[in-house]
């Protein structure tokens, strides 16, 4: 049986991936490219992901240092 990619209530779930664009701005999007935001620092980026993710466990991944996240690609 396959899992599901939708929750009980028939939203898709999401999964994001957090760290910082090119001009030290952190970045969190969903890996589908339907949300995702700009913010101040790291927290404010992981507590969007965390609230949008429905709080599920290994929603959340965080980008390597080296690489430089964008919300528009």
């Amino acid at each position: 049986m396959q899992s599901s990619p939708m929750s009980p209530d028939g939203n898709a779930l999401h999964r994001f991936v957090v760290g910082r664009d090119g001009e030290g701005h952190w970045i969190a999007r969903d890996e589908e490219g339907q949300t995702g935001g700009v913010f101040a620092d790291r927290n404010s980026a992981v507590r969007f992901a965390t609230m949008e993710s429905g709080h599920r466990a290994g929603a959340i991944r965080f980008a390597p240092a080296s690489v430089r996240l964008s919300l528009f690609n």
